[in-house]
């Protein structure tokens, strides 16, 4: 399973979004990968990962696949919580 977030340090939301990321990640089980995508700096990256998992661009955005590229959750601007983090990942593991 694989997390990515899209991520604008320009942005408030993105910013109180992040926070929740952070707080998720210090407890998320090892066997999950994460990469952190900077909107602003790695357009290009954000736009390559919109694209693969065919998903409207949104930042802050979190998408969550499994172990074959399937995604299971997508989440963007206040829907990204730690707690709806859970809830989609409790669901499909």
């Amino acid at each position: 399973m694989k997390i990515y977030f899209k991520h604008s340090m320009q942005c408030p939301i993105s910013a109180r979004a992040r926070m929740e990321m952070d707080s998720y990640l210090k407890s998320k089980p090892q066997d999950i990968e994460f990469e952190l995508i900077d909107v602003i700096s790695n357009r290009r990256r954000s736009d390559e990962i919109a694209q693969q998992f065919d998903v409207e661009h949104e930042s802050p955005q979190v998408i969550v696949v499994d172990d074959n590229n399937n995604v299971i959750w997508t989440g963007s601007h206040r829907s990204v919580t730690e707690e709806n983090l859970n809830q989609a990942i409790a669901g499909n593991r």
